[in-house]
């Protein structure tokens, strides 16, 4: 597995062509591997592959918007193909289709057109979790039905946000595999059982169980995020210790 910084948590340090150019640069310097594009400033995509390449740090995923996926999917396929990231990754589900079966439901049928395009294109097409998609409704909960409804769909899963809803990161680690998910987010957790975001191996969260079952799975990518990094302090110093903690439990 590659270690690699999702650049939400730099965000207000990527604001501008330059600005994420440092960001590549720090977090090169720091070890690693790889990038995840999301939350970041304007530029062009040739520009973002040149940064890419020359700071030996490919782009593996992006948070996209939902709104681009629908409606600009060609033009996100052709971005994506720039800079030589095989999976565009959706952030969330929009609100309005939260909070029931049918909702979610109602959302895999307008992603179902954009998801085929984009698998045709050679790419894919990745949901982010949070916590609300394992509240059960009806005696069933929306993670369930994006993971057996939804074929075309794979996942970026987020170990904080299944273990604030109350589930076990590794279970779902092994219903997805590594045939739904070539990306995992690292992140942790402050205090048990619904505490803050913190930097990895300041929390409870136990991420060398986490990173045992990905190396055996095959999981290719583990990226580090951490939402309120900006709120903390220094975000590139968190980036580092959690970096720190890691590394030595990555294979």
């Amino acid at each position: 597995m590659k270690l690699g910084a999702q650049f939400y948590t730099l965000r207000n340090r990527a604001t501008t062509p330059e600005g994420i150019e440092a960001c590549f640069r720090e977090i090169k310097a720091i070890g690693y591997e790889v990038a995840q594009m999301s939350a970041i400033g304007p530029i062009e995509p040739e520009r973002l592959r040149d940064i890419s390449h020359a700071y030996a740090l490919p782009i593996t995923c992006t948070h996209s918007p939902f709104d681009r996926i629908v409606h600009d999917t060609d033009a996100l396929i052709r971005e994506h193909r720039i800079y030589e990231c095989p999976v565009i990754g959706l952030g969330s589900m929009p609100n309005e289709y939260r909070g029931s079966i049918e909702g979610a439901r109602a959302f895999l049928k307008i992603l179902e057109e954009p998801a085929k395009r984009i698998r045709d294109a050679g790419l894919r097409l990745a949901y982010h979790n949070h916590h609300f998609e394992f509240d059960v409704h009806d005696g069933r909960d929306v993670f369930d039905v994006l993971l057996e409804e939804a074929p075309l769909l794979d996942f970026i899963l987020d170990v904080y946000w299944v273990s604030y809803a109350g589930r076990d990161p590794l279970s779902y680690i092994r219903r997805i595999g590594h045939e739904r998910m070539t990306n995992l987010h690292f992140k942790d957790m402050k205090t048990a059982p619904q505490g803050d975001i913190c930097p990895c191996g300041d929390g409870v969260l136990d991420m060398r169980s986490i990173a045992d079952l990905c190396y055996e799975l095959g999981i290719d990518n583990g990226l580090v995020e951490q939402d309120n990094a900006p709120e903390l302090g220094d975000e590139l110093e968190q980036m580092k210790r959690s970096f720190e903690h890691l590394r030595p439990l990555v294979r």
